[in-house]
């Protein structure tokens, strides 16, 4: 699905509409019934659910993200105050919806924050492929979806394969060296290369998307 789902968005988009995307997904509504069948039983733990955290982070994530849109400076003070707020209440109460010890941990937090700029990197670049393709070498949704995009989805799996053999082999720090050094080497050559011809971003794709699936198998 996360191979074939950017070549059909892509023709989609082109040959009949961009708003029927947002049907596709819901075409999983019908394996829920063959899920609640499948998934086994497990005996509940009594707890506090603890809705108003969720609700105190979920706040603070949406403004936050207004703010990255619009720049309102209104935004950013609600997202801060209401994740000060959030960090306030989890100390306070038994069951929190996040466990607070987790930001004493020094090599969880260095590791999440390390993830979150190599993915949150990979998924803004993806993100522009779409639009640079179109400007710069008038492509089509279709042909951006099913021969710019495609290969690199596909090249997920494979690399995901491949990064979770060598992580048995040669260890976890090998495997990230090379998910980081394909990264570092794509968006040094997309700088550079992206005005020459499209297919150098098709190549650059399947790095690009290649390398993630690497550093997870971290």
């Amino acid at each position: 699905a996360e191979g074939v789902g950017p070549a059909i968005g892509g023709m989609i988009a082109h040959y009949i509409h961009w708003s029927y995307l947002l049907l596709i997904p819901m075409i999983t509504i019908i394996t829920v019934p063959f899920l609640m069948k499948l998934l086994k039983k497990e005996v509940r733990i009594k707890g506090h659910f603890d809705i108003k955290g969720i609700i105190l982070m979920s706040v603070g994530i949406v403004f936050f993200m207004l703010f990255t849109t619009s720049y309102s400076i209104s935004f950013l003070i609600v997202s801060v105050l209401s994740f000060l707020i959030f960090v306030k209440h989890i100390r306070k109460v038994t069951d929190p919806f996040v466990d607070p010890g987790l930001g004493k941990n020094i090599p969880f937090m260095i590791g999440v924050l390390c993830g979150g700029i190599i993915f949150g990197t990979v998924a803004g670049f993806v993100s522009m492929v779409p639009y640079m393709m179109k400007d710069v070498h008038q492509l089509s949704t279709a042909e951006i979806g099913s021969v710019i995009i495609f290969p690199g989805t596909m090249s997920v799996i494979i690399f995901g394969y491949i990064g979770g053999i060598l992580v048995d082999r040669r260890g976890p720090l090998y495997v990230l060296n090379i998910g980081v050094t394909f990264l570092s080497v794509s968006f040094l050559t997309a700088s550079f290369l992206l005005e020459t011809t499209s297919w150098f971003m098709t190549i650059i794709i399947v790095f690009v998307l290649g390398g993630p699936p690497v550093t997870k198998k971290k």
